[in-house]
This record gives C-alpha cells, structure tokens and sequence, in this order.
C-alpha cells in the first residue's frame, strides 16, 4: 500500500491554550487519490511597492533542466518541472494549486507521477529559473513573494530526504551547488568583491510528513543578501526528492523590503486543530456550542524585529473576549499567535470572524494583517461545510459503489435523527443509503442506517456557494450521543450512477474517510483531505427527501400552509401556477411511506386548491408535496 498515514494516538497538552488534543486511537490508511482543492479562508492582501511580477503565463519565460541531464551523478534525468496548466496526475494525486492565476499557467513537478504505483529509487533533482535577468539595481532591499502549493511525502517517515528550495544568481551561471540543500550550505561568493552572501532559502524546513498545507501558500523571502541592489538577478526554484509527491509554483513578484510589515500567512482558524484538535465546523447546532481558540500564523517580511505583536479578535464587530499571547518576532521569522476565551453564543445566525495582527511598530503594510472568516450558529444543522463548493467527490468517471463519511465531535449531549447530504447535479436516481459508524472500531462498524432512497433530481447541487439543497436520510433509530466523544456519519452508493457528493473546506489528515476503489490498495478505507458535505441533523421532525424543503422556493409555482393545521376531517392546499403545468401530489408520513398519490395532468396558470380529507390518517406529522413540471415543493402539516 502506498504513501499511509498514522492518526495521532497521543494527547498532548498546548500551554497557549491550556486544552488538550482530543484524537482517535491509531489507525492507518492510504489517501484517497481523487479528490479535489481544499477551501482557504480569506487573508486580506495588501499593496507593495512592487518592480516586477510573473504569473507564469509565459512558459519562454523560464529555462528548465535538472542535475542528471547537466551531467551530474547520481541524478535521475528524465523527471523535469511542466510549465502550464494541467495539475498533479500521479496514483495519489494531490489538488492542482489554487492560486491566483493558475488558469493561465504555473510550474509543477510531479514527483508522484514520476515514481508510478511502485515507486522511484531515484534521486529527483530538478529545477526551473528566470530566462532573463531582473534589474534590482534600484532596489537596496529586495523581497520575492508566491504562491504555491506542496504535500511531503519524504518517505512516510519525515527522514529529511525532501527540500523545496528558492536560489539567486547574479550572473545565470554562478549558483549554490545543487549537490547540496540546505540553506546554511547556501553561500555564494560571485567574484563581485561582497564575499559570501546567502544565495538559498529552504521553503518548510520544519514539515512533517502529516503536516497541512493551505492551498496555495504565499511565501515571502527578504533576498536582499543576493538581489539587493545588484544590475541582473536570476531566481531559481529547485526540488531534491525521491516519490515525493508534487510541488507547484505560481504568481512571482519582487518587490522594495518594508522596515516594518507583518504578515498572516497560511494558518488562520477559530478552531485551532494543530493546537487543540478541534475541527473548524462551518454549521453548529445550538445543542454543539462550545468555546473557541482563534489563532494565526504569522511572518515578519520586515526588516525590523516586531516587538509585542499579539491578535485581536472581533465576531460580528464586536470585542470577541479572546485573549492572545504576545511575542517578539525576529527578523525573517514567523510564529503562531492564539486566542482562546471565545464560546459561541447559542443563538442562531452568521458569525462573522476577524483576526487582525498588531504590534508596537506602524506596520507599513496593515492588508495583509487581517483574516476574515465565518461560521454559523443553527437549531439542527452539524457540518464541518462551510456550504462553499470547493469541488465534488468522486471524479466524473467513477460509477463504482461508494462511501464518503465524516467525523464529528459532540462536546454535549443530543440525538441525531438524521444525516443530510449535499449531493452534486448528475446523480438523479441512484440509490442511496446513510450511515452512522463507530470511528472507534477497526472496521468502521456501522451502526445506524437509514432506508435506501433513489435521488430526485430537484434536490440536487449546481454548484452556486451558499446556496444548497440537503437530500435528508431518516435514521431508522436515533442515535443518542452522550458528549465528549467521536461519531461519523455519511452515505453510501451502491454504484451504477454518477453519484457525487459536493466538497467544501480543507481536511486535516485521518478525520474524513471514503471507501471504495481509490487508491493502490483497491476497495479499501481510504482518508480524504476534502470534506465531503454530509452532515448531522438533530432535528426530531426531520423527514426523507423528496420531501425535505429546498432552501430556495420556486419561481414558477407557489405552495401554500394547508388550512386548518392542525386538521382531523379534512384540509385545504392551495397551489399558485404562474403558467399552464402538469402537476402532481403526493402525502407521506415521516417514515417516507407514500400515503396519497395523485395525478392531476395539466393545470390552467392561476390559484388552484384541493381538498384533502384526512380523516383516517393517525395524529401526528406529515408532509405533502406538490411536483409541477418535476419541480417538487414539500411542506409540513399536523394531523390532531
């Protein structure tokens, strides 16, 4: 089995946050190879004083080669970094970048690819860099930024046999060796009369195998040591590996190094999982509200250390109540400040999230000090979607049967009634079932279901974000939860139709699961780092779809609250068309089971209404449903 993951079995206790991890016991499992780019949360940019920028449109900008074909030893010659558009392809792909301008083109070596199902034994060394010098000449301090987007493999174990790298020339031809990777070997005298200068700057030299990525990345180098003031600069980006799995570069700029200017880089979360192991939820229902730690990273692009730098914390405008750590951070350091002291209020609505840096200095570039994020408070509603589509899971081509599950934390108490699932244009009439699995057990072991379903069509997902029809699956027996322990939940397709279930948000590793054929192991548990749209619902009068409620009403047609509801004889419905439509009614009991089925052919444009006798119909709830044109509307009634 190729490239396996541990879950984190320790727990560990975080002296910012005085919280500890809460995990699963240890398990292993491949990831998933067909998925698609994680979700970032917005990091506000900011203005440069920028002389020169690339946004890799122009492949004849660059020159490409690696240490084999220059005639080093040792080097496999036939892996090279691919100028355009086309992302990672290997037998556990990663996410093509989500930078700025990767439709028009970015650099990518895929490392993956290269080493195939079984894997290289070759050591991968290869780069690309500038075709033509860059004038720095007016520029006494120089700092390059971009955008990029990288998974270590580095053998599963963190063995240090990966390097990123980011080298300055001044000259084309002068460069640190490329038998050689670490920063501190990175010194250069290019016979100009400076002497040594650093010419190498490593990207992630701390990463372990496990660790996240947010795609993409925007690093920032103080390269002055090479570039500052120099007539022609060349850059070059350069990758050390062996299987690795790919590494993408996009959208270059230089620009003039500020005294003073720090940066939130590519860690902003109200959850904090690297510190606490709480999941960032984009839906808490009332009965799931807890507290909160808000943390950032951040990087100093400044040429000053940044003393008393701290984070402040507003939700919805308000003083949030968090306070962080303060730190000094150094000259071309970075670090990590958090927040903890926020609890989510238990009332309904939007909450809107910004984490702003301040520090003693006037920071010269104030942009890029804030991140803005969001997350909702709801009566039933558990996700860890944040209902913006980052992609859909599995590819277009899979037909095979499937499962896709997520876990949750309950800190309380509360019963799960049923799941809710967000399922992607294109799967109508597949059949369907949800799942509720103890992640405890070595297998996953199931143990809730709902009924099988086959998909309508009017409940299904375009893509629009924000904006989502959740397919309800009924568990046949509630699931009580006692607090302070892991569930997961999720559906399963038995195959023979296109199912696709929509993507929202970045995973991290070993919380969010799918099984099936996805990998090098075969039908197996495979982890994803996508977070398929599947969610808890506490709601006690929750109802199958197709008679679950679209969150957008109809433009063509109108249903009305029947009247008199409660009823116990008989009750009217009435129906709005806006143009001649055929129609069709239906009633069912929470349990789905159709009870009233009617075919009313084409109905005349206007107010129609129909008299519905319920007389032999048990007290309790049950929803009728109006199909105009195969547009379906569903709403509630009680019958006393």
């Amino acid at each position: 089995m190729k490239k396996i993951y541990l879950v984190l079995g320790l727990v560990a206790v975080v002296s910012a946050a005085s919280a500890q991890k809460r995990v699963l016991s240890p398990r292993s499992f491949e990831r998933a190879s067909d998925n698609n780019g994680p979700a970032t949360h917005t990091v506000v940019g900011g203005d440069r004083v920028t002389f020169y920028t690339n946004d890799f449109s122009d492949c004849s900008d660059f020159t490409i080669s690696n240490a084999g074909d220059e005639g080093v030893p040792g080097f496999v010659d036939d892996l090279d970094f691919v100028c355009g558009t086309n992302g990672p392809s290997g037998p556990a792909s990663i996410a093509d970048i989500a930078s700025t301008t990767a439709s028009n083109g970015f650099m990518m070596v895929d490392s993956d690819e290269y080493g195939g199902e079984t894997g290289g034994s070759g050591i991968e060394n290869c780069w690309f860099q500038t075709a033509q010098p860059i004038d720095c000449s007016a520029h006494p301090f120089v700092s390059l930024s971009f955008q990029t987007f990288y998974r270590m493999w580095d053998n599963g174990n963190s063995d240090g046999n990966e390097y990123c790298l980011v080298e300055v020339s001044r000259d084309g031809i002068t460069w640190p060796s490329v038998t050689t990777y670490e920063v501190s070997q990175g010194l250069v005298d290019f016979g100009d009369g400076d002497g040594e200068v650093q010419a190498r700057w490593e990207l992630w030299p701390l990463m372990q195998t496990q660790d996240p990525v947010t795609n993409p990345t925007e690093f920032v180098f103080d390269i002055t040591s090479a570039a500052g003031g120099q007539d022609n600069v060349w850059i070059r980006f350069r990758w050390k590996g062996t299987w690795g799995y790919a590494w993408m570069v996009d959208d270059m700029e230089l620009f003039d190094t500020p005294d003073n200017d720090l940066a939130i880089s590519n860690y902003a979360t109200y959850a904090d999982y690297v510190a606490t192991g709480e999941y960032e939820y984009g839906a808490y229902p009332t009965s799931q509200v807890r507290p909160l730690q808000m943390a950032v990273r951040v990087n100093n692009n400044g040429v000053n250390a940044q003393q008393n730098v701290n984070l402040e914390v507003t939700v919805n405008g308000a003083d949030a109540g968090a306070t962080s750590n303060i730190i000094t951070v150094p000259y071309g350091g970075f670090d990590t400040l958090r927040a903890p002291g926020y609890v989510i209020p238990a009332t309904v609505g939007t909450y809107n999230v910004e984490l702003t840096v301040d520090m003693d200095n006037t920071d010269e570039n104030l942009d890029d000090n804030v991140a803005n994020l969001s997350f909702e408070v709801t009566e039933n509603s558990f996700g860890r979607d944040d209902k913006t589509y980052t992609g859909q899971f599995p590819g277009s081509s899979f037909t095979e049967g499937f499962m896709a599950a997520t876990l949750f934390y309950a800190n309380a108490p509360t019963t799960v009634y049923a799941i809710d699932v967000a399922f992607r244009s294109g799967s109508a009439g597949a059949e369907i079932v949800a799942h509720m699995y103890d992640p405890n057990s070595k297998a996953f072991d199931i143990i809730a279901s709902s009924n099988e379903l086959a998909l309508n069509p009017s409940f299904l997902n375009t893509g629009t974000n924000g904006q989502v029809n959740w397919y309800t699956f009924v568990l046949q027996e509630p699931v009580d939860l006692f607090g302070d322990e892991f569930v997961m939940c999720g559906v399963e397709s038995f195959g023979g139709a296109g199912v696709r279930i929509g993507e929202s948000k970045n995973a991290p590793d070993q919380t969010c699961f799918v099984y099936g054929n996805f990998g090098s192991a075969g039908i197996a548990w495979y982890f994803s780092n996508e977070v398929p749209m599947v969610r808890l619902n506490t709601n006690p009068n929750a109802v199958n779809t197709p008679n679950g409620i679209k969150e957008a009403a109809s433009s063509n047609f109108s249903l009305s609250q029947n009247i008199p509801n409660p009823a116990n004889q008989t009750t009217r419905i009435d129906y709005n068309l806006k143009n001649a439509a055929k129609v069709s009614f239906e009633v069912r009991d929470l349990a789905g089971r159709l009870l009233v089925s009617e075919d009313y052919g084409t109905q005349p444009a206007g107010v129609q209404f129909i008299n519905l006798n319920v007389s032999e119909f048990a007290a309790g709830v049950y929803t009728y449903s109006l199909v105009v044109n195969g547009e379906r509307e569903t709403m509630k009634m009680i019958i006393k």
